[in-house]
């Protein structure tokens, strides 16, 4: 059936190339995860710009590769101590482990005349012995992480002073030569050292480990909250035990590379080590923070400090001085970071939610239609399903006449025809179900909140097609993970199109998409053939409900907050939505086709004059979610729904209601089959089955989609 209306005659919608708004930037900028570096990174810049104004020539070229040659030392000792301080332990035992480390690897190639490569192995490994005996007395004994590295700290250091003294005059005396050795501690690649390009790669490898892969997941989920981690399957003792192991295992890497550009140690080698390389932990995650792997952060945090204390001791200053210096700029520094980390929650909370005037149309097409103008026809419903579905959002219908739809919990349910007696788990989606719609191969398409759109066969078999959309191009925060997916229709040719109804807030507090006003949501489509997910149309206002035409020509969707009906010409996408009709009594939600050729519209909720003219006012509604308790709130009429019924061309032909205490409220879907109509609702624990009159008894959604195959 042909739409009853001529595309190109009905207004444009509006919709903004781009959404700008100061106080939504700087809400997005404090959202993002490297706002945690913001301080460090500022006393750095500010470290840097101090040198510059007091001396000449710091920053050359040739003391930057000065500067580069020994930041390996400190360097691989703070990601060291990053390791154990993620999964909520500490290490004193750097400093010694690292002297000792250094005089395995000096006494392997001068003493013992090993090969390079194995001087390097066995150097690691005698590190690693150091972690392998705190990890085991520290995680798998469960003994006190602090009090077991001291132990370790006294004891290595005590070994190291008795064994450096036996051999440091043979060390010392050595004539050996190599290349690979002199190599690594004194050559350069690129202008710069090559303990340096060690740094970096073990820094890059790091970072990777806590962003990708499992064993850095466990390390900050034990970090985190030990207890959560044990329920969740995670090995405790054992992730701690490896922690130690690995940082022991970079400290040992570290006295590698210093010996081998040393070439000698002595009695205080090692000796403070641990205290700067805390600090500049410290410094770089505002305190000792388990849970966090922020190499990023740390390794800023171990620049300035090093930089600093550098320049300090280059510009002659004395030793007291020097640390009487950094201990202020230290505390300077922890206290402004503190204080940031403190507040940053509180301020990104009170500039997040961003108002903004926006007006509704006044209601129109309703005359004689408004619920206390006509009777109450869904009083008459069929109650179905008692108390064993949890917030239907969305009801979908076979050929046979079962009934599926999605609960709170994140199952999807079937209910058996003919009787609709009892709900039994179909699968387990994770997530919130919304919208649901029928393939041409009889599979189920769900819109799942917070995970995207996933595919359900009749078996019960789940399958992810995506959960990831185009990144916005004047976005600062990335806007690709698909938040709200709401609502979606099959075209003929076998394109997913389908709403994220809101890039900015999540299923759990969707309703400040409402009091924000603002377009946040948007119109996407994925194709099964190429597994490709490309953005529609961007900034629309909660856009909801989403249908095909009789014909599969056009698409309809719901926007929502603006109370209307927008429509897409498939052909021409690229031209944008125009408004089929506006100035609905209540907020529409899904829409389905009917059998006459028009369309059921369900309204989730009913406008009041109150709310439309606080929607004009943003500093009434800023101000209201800061002094007033979210319950009090003043939000449209939420929880009092219905259904429209509107033809071809957008009129509005009827209206079904409840009565005041009727048990279906705020309606968010309804399908018809087979001269009925179904009913479910996202607060509801219930499906109503009403009878329609002059309904086609024979007609349901998978014919009029697919034809008899469906």
């Amino acid at each position: 059936m042909a739409a009853d209306f001529h595309f190109a005659s009905l207004p444009a919608q509006r919709v903004p190339r781009l959404v700008v708004s100061p106080r939504r930037l700087l809400a997005d900028v404090l959202s993002k995860g490297w706002v945690e570096s913001l301080i460090p990174f500022v006393a750095l810049i500010c470290a840097v710009c101090g040198i510059l104004l007091a001396t000449d020539g710091y920053f050359a070229p040739s003391n930057l590769r000065n500067l580069a040659q020994y930041a390996p030392d400190g360097g691989l000792i703070v990601i060291a101590l990053l390791v154990v301080v993620a999964v909520g332990g500490i290490d004193l035992s750097v400093g010694s482990n690292f002297a000792m480390s250094a005089f395995v690897a000096l006494f392997c190639f001068h003493i013992l005349q090993l090969p390079v490569a194995a001087v390097l192995a066995l150097t690691i490994l005698a590190g690693a012995l150091v972690g392998t005996v705190n990890g085991a007395i520290a995680g798998l004994l469960g003994c006190g992480a602090l009090l077991t590295t001291l132990g370790t700290m006294i004891t290595v250091r005590g070994l190291y002073t008795l064994a450096s003294q036996a051999q440091l005059v043979e060390i010392s005396s050595s004539a050996r030569m190599d290349d690979t050795w002199d190599w690594i501690g004194f050559e350069k690649v690129l202008t710069l050292p090559v303990g340096f390009w060690v740094l970096l790669v073990v820094a890059a490898l790091a970072f990777v480990m806590f962003r990708q892969t499992r064993f850095g997941w466990h390390l900050l989920a034990v970090g985190g909250n030990r207890k959560a981690a044990r329920h969740g399957g995670i090995r405790v003792r054992q992730t701690i035990f490896l922690s130690y192991l690995l940082a022991g295992s970079l400290v040992g890497l570290a006295g590698f590379l210093f010996a081998a550009r040393q070439n000698s140690i002595g009695s205080d080698t090692g000796i403070g080590m641990e205290f700067f390389a805390l600090t500049a932990l410290v410094v770089g995650l505002g305190g000792f923070v388990p849970g966090r792997g922020a190499v990023v952060s740390v390794l800023i945090g171990f620049t300035t400090i090093y930089v600093l204390n550098n320049a300090m001791v280059n510009a002659g200053f004395r030793g007291d001085f020097v640390q009487l210096s950094m201990g202020a700029i230290i505390i300077l520094i922890l206290a402004v970071d503190v204080k940031f980390r403190k507040n940053r929650h509180r301020l990104l909370a009170s500039t997040y939610l961003d108002p903004v005037a926006f007006e509704t149309d006044a209601v129109k097409g309703m005359q004689g239609l408004m619920p206390d103008e006509t009777a109450p026809k869904l009083r008459d419903a069929t109650i179905l399903a008692v108390g064993q579905v949890d917030g239907p959002e969305d009801v979908l219908l076979d050929k046979d006449g079962n009934i599926y739809c999605g609960s709170r919990d994140g199952y999807l349910f079937r209910i058996a025809a003919p009787g609709h007696e009892k709900a039994e788990v179909l699968a387990k989606l994770g997530g919130r179900p919304l919208g649901l719609a029928f393939d041409r191969q009889n599979r189920i398409v769900v819109c799942v909140a917070g995970m995207g759109l996933m595919r359900v066969s009749l078996d019960g078999a789940v399958e992810l097609l995506t959960d990831q959309a185009e990144r916005s191009l004047f976005s600062v925060q990335d806007d690709t993970t698909i938040r709200m997916a709401d609502d979606l229709d099959i075209a003929p040719d076998g394109t997913i199109f389908f709403t994220d109804a809101s890039k900015r807030y999540d299923i759990e507090n969707w309703g400040l998409d409402l009091l924000e006003g603002r377009p946040n949501g948007r119109l996407l489509s994925f194709d099964p053939a190429t597994g490709q997910t490309r953005t529609v149309c961007d900034n629309l206002r909660f856009p909801n409900g989403v249908c095909l035409t009789h014909d599969g020509k056009y698409l309809l969707v719901a926007s929502t907050w603006e109370c209307s009906i927008l429509v897409f010409d498939l052909a021409r996408l690229r031209e944008g939505p125009r408004v089929l009709t506006s100035g609905l009594p209540g907020y529409p939600d899904n829409i389905n086709r009917a059998s006459d050729g028009g369309y059921w519209v369900a309204l989730a909720g009913m406008r009041n004059p109150v709310f439309d003219a606080a929607m004009k006012n943003p500093q009434l509604r800023r101000r209201m979610t800061k002094r007033v308790p979210p319950t009090n709130w003043l939000f449209g009429n939420l929880n009092i729904g219905g259904v429209l019924k509107i033809d071809g061309s957008g009129t509005i032909i009827d209206a079904l209601w409840d009565t005041p205490d009727g048990p279906l409220y705020m309606i968010t879907s309804m399908r018809e089959h087979e001269g009925a109509l179904y009913l479910g609702g996202v607060t509801n624990n219930k499906i109503g089955r009403l009878e329609l009159t002059g309904a086609d008894p024979g007609w349901c959604g998978p014919t009029s989609y697919w034809g008899a195959q469906g």
